[in-house]
């Protein structure tokens, strides 16, 4: 029996189908935006500390907006106050909680596809609203025929498609950087972006060989043995 609860509305970034195009435009958007707002405090020499917190406050809902790819990397700077101002490394921190989960008929179909049975011959009981979300995927509570209790973890559908257009997105943006923004010079952008996407490809790979927990995995004979 599926335990349903509300949750909310599916974003952009969450659709089966995403055209590279708009992928590009709304992140080049994003960053142009920043950067103007970045420049325009330098302009007016209004770099405080509180407006900070206000950029990095707006640089947060966005990776929000923009999904799993930027999230992470959002994570990852929240870690290198050697990087980025103190500000953008407290506000960032936040990302570590905030991520939305997927839809509940998206979670259902990665299980059914990767054990194979409906939702409702596997399980007696299955939340809807996920006991955590994060970047790659999320957690559900869940209660076997024979009464005990597991949690699944699904990976985001389509997820591996969307790390790789939107580091195509983000290597062209990188180019862009290089090319036009004298003052980006001083940074090895392209260096940054290869530690990126190893960074997150390797957390990939070790997410999709974690996926099912322990205590699960040890269910799995009892529920194919129905």
């Amino acid at each position: 029996m599926l335990v349903k609860s509300k949750i909310s509305k599916p974003l952009r970034w969450q659709r089966s189908q995403y055209s590279p195009l708009a992928r590009q435009f709304e992140v080049s958007r994003i960053v142009t935006q920043f950067i103007f707002y970045l420049s325009w405090d330098k302009l007016t020499l209004n770099n405080s500390s509180r407006r900070r917190h206000l950029r990095a406050q707006w640089l947060v809902k966005k990776l929000l907006d923009l999904g799993p790819t930027f999230i992470k990397i959002g994570q990852s700077l929240s870690t290198r106050a050697d990087l980025i101002p103190i500000e953008y490394v407290q506000e960032l921190q936040q990302l570590q909680d905030k991520v939305p989960p997927f839809g509940i008929a998206d979670a259902i179909a990665v299980i059914e596809s990767e054990l194979g049975k409906p939702v409702d011959i596997l399980f007696q009981e299955f939340e809807s609203v996920p006991l955590a979300s994060a970047s790659l995927g999320q957690v559900h509570k869940a209660k076997l025929h024979s009464g005990e209790e597991v949690v699944i973890k699904v990976q985001r559908p389509g997820l591996e498609g969307l790390f790789n257009l939107d580091f195509e997105v983000l290597h062209q943006v990188v180019r862009t950087g290089k090319r036009y923004l004298p003052d980006l010079k001083k940074y090895d952008l392209e260096a940054i972006y290869q530690e990126f996407l190893n960074y997150f490809f390797k957390k990939l790979i070790i997410f999709m060989k974690e996926k099912m927990p322990i205590a699960f995995e040890k269910t799995l004979k009892v529920i194919r043995g129905f």
